[in-house]
């Protein structure tokens, strides 16, 4: 039933920042911030600016833009 309580309050704020107006990757980063803020005893702050930018900076996205110029 424990699960159900967590699935519930992150599609409810899911819900409550698209309903905002928020961007869709924003409303996601919202999400898990609050996860990750509510079940993990982590700095919330120094995780997510660790994995953004490890997932930003890699080297698989360098090839996107030459393959559009191409």
């Amino acid at each position: 039933m424990e699960e159900f309580y967590a699935i519930s309050l992150f599609l409810f704020v899911l819900f409550l920042l698209l309903g905002s107006g928020v961007w869709v990757g924003l409303a996601l980063m919202g999400v898990a911030w609050v996860g990750m803020e509510l079940f993990t005893s982590r700095p919330v702050g120094d995780t997510m600016i660790t994995t953004i930018w490890a997932s930003s900076s890699s080297w698989t996205l360098t090839a996107l833009p030459l393959f559009i110029w191409m």
